[in-house]
């Protein structure tokens, strides 16, 4: 069995950003946030599994989120480990 690692991508940005030293990256990674929101939307819109369980491995789709009140295990782990 393949072990997929998960990152909470909102959660690390926000966690660089909430430390006091990183004020100069303020903007580029609010920029990079919006992209890569950018990109889910559009994953969303392929639907590809393949991209969708990227996408989740990244918690870039609500459901996917552990920090989302949508946040949803079973359909984040069908996401993950599609049939291919």
């Amino acid at each position: 069995m393949k072990l997929n690692w998960k990152v909470n991508t909102v959660g690390l940005l926000k966690e660089i950003l909430s430390n006091n030293e990183t004020g100069i990256l303020r903007k580029p990674l609010q920029i990079f946030a919006n992209l890569l929101s950018e990109v889910a939307r559009r994953a969303v819109e392929i639907n590809d599994k393949e991209l969708n369980a990227l996408m989740a491995r990244l918690a870039l789709y609500e459901v996917t989120d552990p920090h989302s009140k949508e946040f949803d295990q079973e359909k984040t782990d069908k996401l993950i480990n599609y049939e291919k």
